[in-house]
């Protein structure tokens, strides 16, 4: 499929059109008002002496050749004469040319008009003719010279016109190019007003807009309103419906622990507990590509979590005290939910204090528009074997410990919903876990 081009394509190209057509157009209309200038400049001294010669032309008819000037009597080379009467036919140097007279005449003055053609000798002439009337009717007089007179300052003008048409041109399409990057720079702020929307970093687009695009601008908020509107509705009635569904399960789950029932009987109704909030996750991510993308701070929710979870102990064992070391920097935004945020986090850390020894940190690196989050612990982490295994839903490695395994999958469910990814590996050569999450900056 043929990409449609660009409105920089599109407008250069037509200024360049336009700038080349309007060059070219002026450039001919110079070169012949400059080659009717010397024209004309030419055919002042040849109608001189065509009006000489038409004086010289006795009532009998016959030329006076006799009282002729020296120029006349002796002309340069490639200049000439001829006239032409009923009584006979007079010339000095004339060429023999063939002439041709175009109709409409050439510069017409006073009966003068011009014609032109090349000698027999191959030399280009300009010519200037007088046809008598009366009783000399069917005469003329006649007078050319070399074009060469009037074609080398011509050319040399030429030369110049063309220089000149250069510098303008390139001046033009400089000038052109400028007036298109102005242009179109409130489409290219437009754009990126837009992308700034989308990255939740703007609410809306400004209201200051040219007058062509203030109508698109103000579409667009309108649009962004009702969209807000409706992401609003939506996380409401997700909020209602998980507040209607997982509090009777809570409540059945605890009635199950306190009368002691089976295992299998506990595993099901948090199974169905979790499969619930999965449901509710995609509604909350429904909701979400309604906006724009929302905000939240990784040090804030790390910061929030550590006092709960830093006391966790050992699932049957002694408690023991854990040190949780938060090495995100402040501020550190990300473009995800907050709610989202920290039960990703809250997954990860819970898991962590779980199985750690004693230590546990969280930090933060930049890979281009993303941010990457590494949760790692000193214990004794897991084997390459089951490092992907790990993450599927109800999978435990560990079949001593509480839970029903699927902390990590719900977490990695969560980043896929954002575009991220969940990956585990070794914290260090000597052992423990390291989760990274990649979630959009």
């Amino acid at each position: 499929m043929i990409r449609p081009l660009s409105l920089h394509l599109r407008l250069g190209l037509m200024s360049v059109l336009m700038v080349c057509a309007t060059l070219w157009v002026t450039t001919w209309l110079l070169a012949n008002l400059v080659t009717t200038v010397l024209s004309d400049n030419m055919d002042i001294p040849l109608d001189a002496q065509i009006r000489t010669l038409r004086h010289a032309i006795g009532p009998d008819g016959r030329l006076d050749t006799a009282s002729l000037s020296w120029d006349l009597q002796h002309p340069a080379t490639g200049w000439g004469w001829e006239v032409v009467t009923p009584q006979g036919r007079w010339e000095r140097s004339l060429p023999r040319p063939v002439l041709e007279y175009p109709v409409p005449l050439i510069h017409p003055v006073d009966g003068i008009y011009s014609g032109r053609d090349a000698a027999t000798k191959g030399l280009v002439l300009h010519a200037r003719r007088m046809d008598l009337s009366g009783s000399m009717a069917g005469g003329r007089v006649l007078v050319v010279s070399p074009e060469a007179l009037i074609q080398q300052p011509l050319d040399r003008v030429a030369q110049e016109i063309h220089k000149f048409a250069g510098l303008g041109l390139a001046v033009l399409l400089l000038a052109c190019w400028v007036q298109i990057g102005v242009g179109l720079r409130p489409l290219r702020q437009l754009g990126g007003a837009i992308a700034r929307i989308r990255s939740g970093e703007a609410q809306s687009l400004p209201a200051r807009q040219p007058a062509e695009l203030a109508p698109l601008a103000q579409e667009i908020n309108a649009l962004i309103a009702r969209n807000e509107r409706g992401l609003e509705t939506a996380r409401r009635n997700a909020a209602n419906l998980a507040h209607a569904v997982k509090t009777p399960l809570s409540t059945l789950m605890l009635q199950l622990e306190q009368e002691q029932a089976s295992a299998e009987a506990r595993a099901l109704v948090a199974h169905v507990s979790e499969r619930v909030a999965h449901h509710l996750r995609r509604a909350r991510s429904a909701a979400v590509g309604l906006g724009g993308r929302p905000r939240a701070d990784v040090h804030e929710a790390v910061e929030a979590l550590r006092p709960v979870l830093a006391s966790l102990g050992r699932g049957g064992g002694a408690d023991r005290l854990l040190h949780i070391e938060n090495r995100v920097m402040p501020p550190c935004p990300v473009a995800v939910d907050a709610e989202d945020l920290s039960e990703m986090l809250g997954n990860l850390l819970e898991n962590a204090c779980r199985y750690a020894r004693s230590h546990i940190s969280v930090e933060a690196g930049e890979d281009g528009r993303w941010l990457v989050l590494d949760v790692s612990d000193d214990g004794p982490g897991i084997p390459p074997a089951g490092l992907e295994t790990v993450l599927q839903p109800g999978v435990r490695l560990d079949e001593v410990s509480e839970g029903y395994g699927l902390g990590l999958a719900i977490t990695r469910e969560l980043a896929e919903m954002y575009e991220g990814t969940l990956t585990l590996g070794p914290a260090s050569a000597r052992g423990g876990l390291k989760a990274s999450l990649k979630l959009p900056r």
